[in-house]
């Protein structure tokens, strides 16, 4: 045999040996590592708006086993796991917060192939979230203005005027705005994205237009509308209606029909987060559940009092009566006597608006005291929360004990208050309907930790 047969010979054992040392180094590399994360997938602007969202992690092979109690995540958030094959799905219990990085951990992961325990870890970041006030300049001569910010960038900016503006709502990317011209007559404007010009609807003659409000989960629009009469006859009477703006069918206005099948005679109304469905009550105080799309009948929910909103990304109602208040579990439909326990409040501070924070009783509550001062009457005040055990704290003071609390609302993920302020001494607006207060300025203030985070001109947020 050659010099150059025994050299190839070699040189191909050598390389037999080299990869065969590689293999067994990546197979014990494998053993030593244990179970790798593939992928994550998670809604995160789903995640900022409802709650029991999921984070699935995908791993590189079936797990066999982990530790479910022992999942991280930061900034802290209560979570609960459970495994599938190859995958590990985290459930956040409520929404999480806006513009914020994300980091999960998931510990004592062992794979079916490998016995050896791993971490694994994902980072995700939510979106930014915006945030829109309503200016109203009119009686100095100048347009009234949407004006927008956001936790990224506090920086105001304008995104619609027009000489008198009664209110507006967020659908997404599209912004809604019904404006007054000087018949005191409606218009409906739609914006989306950086559009041009805003699109005018085209709505019936002298059609009144009030409490606007948009779904802050799907692409639609409501308000309740009203006709004038003609030989007696009103076309809608407090009818409710709603409007696609997802750009997949004609923007036209359609009324929600009741058991009759003729539309709705609405006092109150409410979507409800994360679906396709509304919460209406009659003029007789009855609750109907109705799906906005019609693929069934309206659901009776009750006859109540009031309607009050939705705890912060479930879909559980919060009602009341004149003797008790109560939770309606729209996913289940059952009814739970809500027990709030009371503040001790002096004797000159009266409460006022109450939204619920969570299903533990937990709520935001705003109060005013009336004292004398130099032989005249003075008001302030306050938002608090009060916890399941009645401690009250502080939650925002106007900045001037003069200025007064004139509005709050609560961020669809809880977790902040948008709250409207004036001077004491200031003058109503003149609107008719929406009506507010000149020279009002927002807060956004974290709920816990009593921290202003952004202040904008005007009222009227989107959130409310």
């Amino acid at each position: 045999m050659s010099s150059e047969s025994h050299t190839f010979r070699r040189r191909l054992v050598g390389s037999i040996v080299a990869l065969a040392v590689l293999a067994g180094g990546f197979a014990f590399a494998g053993v030593v590592q244990g179970a790798q994360l593939e992928s994550g997938e998670i809604d995160a602007t789903r995640a900022t708006r409802l709650a029991g969202q999921q984070l699935t992690l995908t791993v590189n092979q079936p797990v066999a086993e982990f530790d479910a109690t022992g999942v991280e995540v930061e900034p802290a958030a209560s979570v609960t796991a459970e495994a599938d094959d190859r995958t590990i799905a985290i459930t956040f219990d409520e929404p999480l917060d806006y513009d914020a990085e994300y980091t999960v951990r998931v510990p004592g992961v062992i794979g079916a192939y490998q016995g050896t325990a791993s971490t694994l870890e994902y980072r995700f970041t939510t979106p930014d979230e915006p945030v829109y006030s309503l200016v109203r300049r009119s009686a100095d001569g100048e347009e009234d203005a949407v004006q927008r910010t956001s936790f990224a960038d506090p920086q105001p900016e304008v995104v619609f005027t027009a000489p008198r503006i009664q209110e507006f709502a967020r659908a997404g990317d599209v912004l809604a705005v019904v404006t007054i011209d000087a018949q005191e007559h409606n218009a409906l404007h739609l914006a989306q994205g950086d559009q041009a010009e805003p699109l005018e609807l085209a709505i019936a003659p002298e059609l009144t237009i009030r409490d606007l409000a948009a779904s802050t989960t799907n692409p639609v629009l409501g308000f309740i509308a009203d006709t004038p009469a003609f030989d007696g006859v009103k076309q809608y009477e407090s009818a409710l209606m709603t409007l696609d703006v997802s750009g997949a069918g004609a923007a036209t206005p359609e009324p929600v029909l009741g058991l009759d099948g003729a539309p709705m005679r609405v006092i109150d109304w409410v979507f409800v987060p994360g679906t396709t469905s509304i919460v209406v009550q009659d003029f007789e105080q009855s609750l109907f559940l109705v799906d906005v799309l019609g693929a069934r009948p309206p659901t009776p929910l009750g006859v109540h009092a009031e309607i009050r909103g939705f705890v912060p990304g479930t879909t559980d109602l919060v009602v009341a009566d004149p003797d008790r208040g109560a939770v309606i579990d729209l996913g289940d439909g059952t009814t739970t006597t809500l027990e709030l326990r009371s503040a001790e409040l002096a004797e000159n501070v009266y409460p006022g608006k109450i939204t619920m924070l969570d299903d533990r009783a937990r709520y935001l509550i705003s109060l005013v005291a009336a004292r004398v001062e130099g032989g005249q009457n003075a008001r302030s005040s306050i938002l608090a929360e009060v916890d399941d055990e009645g401690e009250l704290v502080e939650v925002f003071a106007p900045a001037a004990e003069s200025s007064l609390i004139r509005d709050y609302c609560v961020s669809p993920n809880g977790r902040y208050a948008a709250v409207a302020t004036s001077p004491e001494e200031s003058r109503p607006d003149g609107y008719s309907n929406k009506p507010g207060y000149a020279d009002t300025m927002t807060s956004i203030v974290e709920i816990a930790t009593a921290r202003t985070v952004l202040s904008l001109p005007g009222g009227f947020s989107d959130w409310c």
